[in-house]
């Protein structure tokens, strides 16, 4: 199934076969191993809080699931944040999703639980060259002033980002700038100085915060 990803997603082949009471198993693909973890008739992997949902049809998500993992092999695991294990590890997520009974697909380090065929969705896009998928490997809150903040792009880059409100803006165009500027961050890496950032309606001011890991971006005059 795996081996060919006809429906989309990264091609991958079991690797390791543990005793089936184990529940888990190894994949490989791109040179690169991951374990698939929680499989029957061992006991489902823990459950993972994710405030923030996206794709689905309705405003709530499915709960009480029962998990299965997929996370970097030990060999690689100190690199999980690395773009080349990432990518391969959600295109391997997005085939999964896609042949299997999957009901929402979490991504631990954003708090986001995904419909599954929109979580296959903006993998592909984003593996076929598109935008880095904003709304499910991180997230973005708006704050009581109209701010966009970021959960989980630390984990591509080190740093979060936030946004500054404009006054008199709707809450969709801030959010749609702040997927602009969070597939900026992450094909450009770390920030560690002040930088320009195209935007349309005028150009944008990303500054590193001196302390902690934060950035800062603040509208053009």
């Amino acid at each position: 199934m795996l081996e060919t990803a006809e429906s989309g997603g990264v091609a991958a082949r079991v690797s390791f076969r543990p005793p089936p009471d184990e529940g888990w198993l190894e994949l490989l693909s791109s040179g690169l191993t991951f374990d698939l973890l929680g499989l029957s008739p061992a006991g489902a992997a823990a459950a993972v809080e994710a405030p923030h949902s996206y794709g689905f049809d309705d405003i709530q998500a499915p709960c009480a699931l029962e998990a299965v993992d997929l996370v970097p092999g030990g060999h690689i695991a100190g690199g999980a944040g690395l773009l080349p294990v990432v990518r391969t590890q959600v295109g391997i997520a997005a085939a999964l999703a896609l042949e299997l009974p999957v009901a929402a697909v979490a991504w631990q380090s954003a708090g986001t639980l995904m419909e599954p065929r929109y979580f296959a969705r903006v993998v592909m896009n984003w593996l076929a060259g598109g935008a880095f998928p904003a709304l499910g490997l991180t997230a973005l809150a708006a704050g009581s002033d109209g701010s966009i903040a970021t959960k989980g792009l630390s984990r591509f880059i080190g740093q979060e980002m936030q946004l500054e409100a404009r006054d008199g803006e709707p809450p969709a165009d801030a959010i749609k700038l702040a997927i602009r500027v969070v597939d900026y961050l992450v094909r450009n890496g770390r920030l560690t100085e002040p930088r320009e950032i195209e935007a349309p309606g005028g150009n944008l001011l990303a500054e590193p915060s001196q302390v902690g890991r934060q950035i800062w971006v603040w509208r053009g005059g």
